[in-house]
């Protein structure tokens, strides 16, 4: 914990330098510290359902972003803390599973073309991923998303068409699959397409994802969001299997709903299913009780609703929410209550100046 206290102050001092030098020369950084806190209690609903209390994904996250001239940019997300920290640093550098570096870009862009190397979340798609971990609500997310290592080191190119209606995105990158980055020699190749045409907002891909040297997950992903006004609904479709006859497969159907009122109170339902082969495509080995601790080839369904309430004027920096949520293996109910909280240290700054 020491450690970690002195990193967080050594960044922390560098950041008030560096941001005075950079504000010199017209190019600030930007400093977001995000921390978490929830409440999750259990509540068994039948036969070996479980009950309990825990803190849920309560944990301390950074965003560091800016530029460096008119063509290169950085950012660096940081998952400082959480309920079992010790993970973050003992999994440092491994590619199967996650670390206390979410993401670390840099990126050069012109033209219409964008280069990024660097640890960046695969862009497999879908807009059940799109939002940061902090800010999302595990208990109301699939298998997929809390078992895999979705952010990997490799290389992206990117390019935007002229009016900016669709980016498509080619990544190539190590495998989820390997135990350390580029050592293991096994990789990931994705496509990626993201539209905005009006009211909808695609999010397509397709991916390899090498499990065994030559041998790969193939993967298709359909994000689709269809927003009118404060209303709003996100529905991903995802199907993965690993022989070309698709006989060892796995497919998902997720969608939300939501409500947007004043810009204050955001009401939502989501639910989904997946139907999984029973090969630990993706290695559902999750210790915590509420979701899946071993994979069968029954499916699985969760659903459930919430709200987040941004308290603040004229912000969304503080966000409350509360989110209940069941499905078809945990026999039990989860009630997360929690707070988020995104101090923009950038801003702090120039206001004291």
């Amino acid at each position: 914990m020491k450690k970690i206290l002195a990193l967080t102050v050594a960044v922390l001092c560098y950041f008030c330098t560096y941001s005075q030098e950079a504000e010199a020369s017209g190019n600030v950084p930007t400093l977001i510290i995000s921390p978490r806190f929830e409440v999750n209690p259990y509540i068994r609903t039948g036969g070996g359902g479980h009950s309990g209390v825990d803190f849920g994904t309560s944990s301390l996250y950074t965003l560091f972003e800016g530029s460096v001239g008119d063509n290169f940019s950085y950012s660096m997300s940081n998952h400082w803390l959480s309920t079992d920290p010790k993970s973050l640093y003992q999994n440092a550098f491994r590619s199967d599973d996650v670390d206390f570096i979410d993401w670390l870009t840099l990126s050069y862009s012109v033209g219409r073309f964008t280069f990024t190397v660097g640890k960046d979340m695969l862009a497999i798609g879908g807009y059940e991923l799109d939002p940061m971990d902090v800010d999302q609500h595990p208990t109301l997310c699939s298998t997929f998303w809390h078992n895999c290592a979705i952010y990997q080191w490799g290389g992206k190119v990117e390019y935007t068409t002229k009016d900016e209606a669709s980016t498509v995105a080619f990544q190539f990158g190590t495998s989820p699959f390997g135990e350390l980055p580029f050592k293991s020699k096994l990789f990931s190749y994705s496509l990626i397409w993201y539209g905005e045409y009006g009211c909808f907002a695609p999010i397509w891909s397709a991916n390899l994802i090498e499990y065994d040297r030559g041998c790969f997950v193939k993967m298709a992903s359909l994000g689709n969001g269809f927003y009118f006004g404060d209303f709003g609904a996100e529905i991903d479709l995802m199907y993965k299997h690993l022989n070309y006859d698709g006989s060892n497969h796995e497919f998902s159907a997720v969608a939300k709903f939501g409500y947007t009122l004043k810009d204050k109170v955001e009401l939502f339902i989501k639910g989904g299913y997946e139907h999984r082969s029973g090969l630990d495509i993706f290695g559902y080995e999750d210790e915590f009780s509420f979701m899946p601790t071993e994979l069968s080839s029954r499916g699985f369904a969760f659903y459930g609703g919430g709200v987040n309430y941004y308290p603040l004027r004229s912000s969304k920096d503080l966000r409350l929410h509360a989110v209940i949520a069941a499905n078809t293996y945990s026999k039990s109910l989860a009630l997360s209550i929690g707070a988020t909280y995104h101090f923009n240290l950038t801003d702090t700054i120039r206001k004291h100046k």
